[in-house]
């Protein structure tokens, strides 16, 4: 991703700095990495699916509440490019792994959202209502970009597993890499000449998705549930 040319650093680059040690968490969580060996369950798998459906479909409809928010037309049309390329390559090719792990339409239709899933749209929604884009690009982020550095960390690794291997060229892609590198420059230009005040709304809905992004791999690899279904010892894997 773009770095400051002029010896600053950029807006982004703060967030990215400040939260370098949740994020490692991410890339490095049991999930993640069994998917690249191969060994992670494919029930989890399933489970992660389904719950990704839910949590997708509601990110879409956030980034929909920015554009309206939006003021100026290259900010709407900037969006506008991101939300396409999201439903291009993230949703796009989620249905291709439904049939090989036994998802069906009524199973989309029939989710029940896991309290990770739960707290992390919720959390998307509150920016949304604060009518703030910086607010709602700062939590949206974390999960396009983190997603990308997972795919950087572990682009020498071929899992034996297709279906995993497909996974992660998805955050491979060029293609994906110009649609976040298009929020981050967003972003940046958004938090010009904001206050303090407003800087620091924007830094902590950043670092709670971050947050909820590691909540959310952990969810997935116990599959929790609302009834404690799940939560092994009711804090994060040990790792």
């Amino acid at each position: 991703m773009k770095k400051g040319g002029d010896g600053m650093m950029r807006f982004s680059e703060v967030l990215r700095a400040e939260n370098q040690e949740i994020w490692q968490k991410s890339k490095d969580h049991p999930f993640v990495r069994q998917l690249v060996d191969g060994s992670l369950d494919k029930e989890a798998f399933r489970y992660y699916l389904l719950q990704d459906h839910y949590y997708l479909t509601h990110y879409v409809k956030v980034i929909a509440l920015g554009i309206a928010y939006a003021d100026d037309y290259v900010t709407m049309m900037e969006l506008s490019k991101s939300l396409a390329s999201l439903e291009k390559s993230e949703l796009m090719m989620r249905e291709k792994f439904y049939p090989y792990v036994g998802i069906e339409t009524a199973d989309l239709d029939e989710i029940v959202a896991s309290p990770a899933a739960y707290h992390y749209t919720s959390h998307m929604y509150r920016l949304a209502g604060s009518h703030s884009l910086g607010r709602i690009l700062a939590g949206i982020l974390p999960c396009y970009w983190l997603y990308w550095e997972i795919g950087e960390q572990y682009a020498d690794c071929i899992s034996p597993e297709p279906l995993y291997q497909s996974w992660m060229e998805i955050y491979q892609d060029t293609g994906y890499a110009e649609g976040l590198q298009r929020q981050i420059d967003l972003l940046d230009r958004i938090a010009v000449g904001l206050t303090d005040d407003a800087l620091a709304e924007l830094r902590e809905a950043f670092r709670i998705s971050s947050y909820a992004e590691l909540a959310f791999w952990d969810m997935a690899y116990k599959q929790k549930t609302w009834d404690g279904r799940g939560d092994l010892d009711g804090e994060l894997v040990s790792y």
